[in-house]
């Protein structure tokens, strides 16, 4: 197995969540900027009520629960997109389930979403509130592609073949 490179290791731990040491799950940026998981952070403050306040684990820095519950902290998107891109590198594999140390093999892509999701991580896709989205299994559209090229290639030829130049 590889060494995993510099920029490997320096992305893992920004998306290491410092309470669960797995990768963020719905991270949530104190005031302080540290970032947790929100179940992390609901199991270290279940005793509190918001308007409470609570100590960030890593500095120490008091922050208050807001009125709607931790649910209200900042959703760190940074750290969510970039857990999102580390896993859609990784090929085939679900972008929902799969962790740092457990890689879950993606079967099919919602195509609404662009996300490679494993069977189970994929039927809400297909239940969605405002209509079931494409979910399709993964290759179909390298196979569609393939079936589709030909056509593309017999009209382009068909242009050239007239005269018309084209410039890409």
């Amino acid at each position: 197995m590889a060494t995993p490179s510099l920029l490997e290791r320096e992305v893992t731990d920004i998306t290491t969540c410092w309470i669960c040491w797995e990768d963020f799950v719905g991270p949530r940026a104190l005031p302080c900027l540290h970032t947790f998981c929100l179940s992390c952070l609901q199991g270290l403050c279940r005793d509190k009520r918001p308007g409470s306040t609570a100590q960030c684990p890593v500095c120490r820095m008091e922050f208050v629960i807001p009125r709607n519950g931790l649910e209200g902290l900042t959703v760190n998107f940074t750290v969510q997109k970039l857990i999102e891109t580390k896993h859609a590198t990784r090929p085939d594999t679900c972008v929902v389930c799969s962790t740092a140390q457990q890689f879950v093999a993606a079967t099919v892509i919602c195509v609404d979403c662009s996300q490679k999701l494993c069977e189970r991580c994929s039927l809400p896709h297909k239940k969605m509130p405002g209509g079931s989205h494409d979910v399709r299994q993964l290759g179909a559209e390298q196979k569609e592609l393939e079936e589709f090229w030909p056509a593309v290639e017999n009209d382009f030829q068909k242009l050239s073949t007239k005269g018309t130049q084209f410039n890409f």
